[in-house]
């Protein structure tokens, strides 16, 4: 079973106050890694444009980590250092690579996009 309902989240997110405001101008494709499976995530001006299980070979930023870490992340109430991604690449699994000046400034809604995935879950 997936673990991202790819439709549910994109409206979820685009519909969500905190996480308009936090990724406004924001553009970007974003690469996640599950394990083995991969995700892309378009950002434009601020919103997610699409979402989908593809493999993403072109991409600014990827966020991977193993599976069990992403559902561990996901969890309603996430064990401690699981409830933020830079805890998780700190003490767990967690890499973010790619485009770190243009992702640094988005921390924070992607911060909130994990809050509005763990909902989604």
């Amino acid at each position: 079973m997936p673990l991202f309902d790819t439709n549910v989240i994109t409206s979820a997110a685009n519909s969500d106050g905190e996480f308009k405001l936090a990724a406004r101008f924001w553009n970007a494709d974003i690469r996640l890694e599950v394990g083995s499976d991969t995700y892309l995530m378009r950002m434009r001006d601020g919103r997610i444009s699409e979402f989908s299980k593809v493999d993403a070979p072109k991409w600014d930023v990827k966020i991977s980590a193993p599976e069990s870490d992403w559902r561990e992340l996901l969890k309603p109430v996430p064990k401690p250092f699981y409830q933020d991604l830079m805890a998780a690449m700190t003490r767990h699994g967690f890499k973010v690579e790619g485009d770190l000046l243009g992702f640094n400034p988005y921390y924070r809604a992607t911060c909130r996009l994990f809050e509005v995935m763990r909902k989604a879950a």
